[in-house]
């Protein structure tokens, strides 16, 4: 878990979402490593329509010559404008991982999910087999599971040691407590996706962000981050002032008047 916990991450997901300008999310991205952000958040399924491996060339090439940590997950992409499928056989997997190597040019991959364990038809043992004898052959480093149960994370790491989970957790919903407490009991890194994507109201957090001349939005990212000492947040930033925002979420203090109104708004 060892440099992947209490961390902002950029994550890739909205770029792939409508028609890009390239150059302008390469910039966003380095703008955010520049920044400090030592973790990246891609997947095969982060794609434009006409490019399959949009996110991942974005991430190769945002993190050539650096030392940022990127995350990829297999098992899900893109058919087409509306459609994605699931599939964590360990045939699916193996070829994931294998296009993944050639995309960042590598012998291994940093951190590898198996990325919708929720959709596939596969049980979550086959996907977690699969990614071990990957990390048996030292193609990965280490292995993930997104959007995960606590059972379902029991059933996977009686194979094999799980670093990290990635599931959906909001700021103001905590929809994965759950998940997280397995977490620190385990001492697995959980990274938060989705983290600001809640209605629910937080009317003294963003009185005190008033008076900070701070953004809500970053107040709620160190929310999270202070909330466990495993979690990590990835920030879905898609301009470079919103990244430069969220990275300033891991340097924001964190005081007993921030505690007080957090705890007050989600009551």
């Amino acid at each position: 878990m060892q440099g992947l916990s209490g961390r902002v991450v950029l994550g890739l997901a909205g770029f792939s979402m409508t028609p890009r300008d390239r150059k302008a999310d390469l910039a966003t991205i380095r703008a955010g490593i520049e920044a400090g952000a030592a973790i990246l958040d891609t997947a095969r399924a982060y794609a434009q329509v006409d490019n399959s491996l949009y996110g991942e060339e974005l991430a190769a090439e945002a993190a050539n010559g650096t030392d940022v940590i990127v995350g990829t997950k297999g098992g899900h992409s893109r058919i087409n404008a509306d459609t994605w499928d699931a599939d964590i056989s360990a045939g699916r997997i193996r070829d994931d991982v294998e296009s993944s190597l050639r995309v960042f040019g590598r012998e291994q991959l940093d951190l590898y999910y198996l990325h919708r364990v929720d959709l596939a038809d596969q049980p979550v043992e086959e996907g977690v087999a699969a990614l071990a004898a990957l990390r048996d052959e030292g193609k990965l480093a280490r292995i993930g599971l997104s959007n995960v149960t606590v059972s379902e994370l029991e059933r996977a790491t009686a194979i094999a040691q799980v670093d990290a989970v990635q599931n959906r957790h909001t700021a103001m919903g905590r929809e994965a407590d759950d998940v997280v407490a397995w977490c620190e009991a385990n001492q697995v890194a959980f990274f938060a996706y989705s983290p600001l994507r809640s209605s629910i109201p937080a009317p003294r957090l963003a009185a005190v962000a008033a008076e900070r001349g701070a953004t809500l939005q970053r107040l709620q990212l160190a929310a999270l981050l202070h909330s466990s000492p495993v979690v990590s947040v990835i920030s879905g930033a898609t301009r470079p002032q919103t990244a430069l925002d969220s990275i300033a979420a891991e340097r924001e203090p964190w005081t007993a008047e921030l505690q007080t109104a957090y705890e007050a708004d989600l009551a």
